[in-house]
């Protein structure tokens, strides 16, 4: 018996048994699958989620954001700071020579501190 015959005779079997059900099952029945229908047509749309499906989003959200605030939070001020040193240097009216001998001014405060 392949797949057709039995779904041919599932088919006949139940259609005999539901003929000969009596008019109360059959209201019951009908009302029944009304209802699961009435059910299907209603759409679910995201009001009808539970109010903690977006809460939980929102507070992940925060907590992503904080985070990576607080840990790049160095990362950034270290930025601030060499940026802020390169523009004091450059709008410093002190002449360049300092900065083209710069070596020889490190050298010599090193020299200065191992002297004492």
């Amino acid at each position: 018996m392949n797949e057709k015959e039995f779904l041919h005779q599932l088919k006949s079997r139940l259609d005999e048994d539901t003929e000969s059900l009596d008019a109360e099952t059959l209201s019951r029945l009908n009302r029944s699958r009304q209802t699961a229908l009435a059910q299907l047509d209603k759409k679910k749309s995201w009001f009808t989620m539970p109010a903690w499906i977006p809460a939980t989003g929102g507070l992940a959200t925060v907590m992503l954001l904080t985070s990576v605030m607080l840990f790049k939070a160095e990362d950034i001020a270290i930025t601030a700071d060499s940026d802020t040193v390169e523009m004091e240097i450059i709008a410093a009216q002190d002449s360049f020579e300092l900065y083209e001998q710069l070596d020889f001014y490190l050298w010599l405060a090193e020299e200065e501190v191992s002297a004492s």
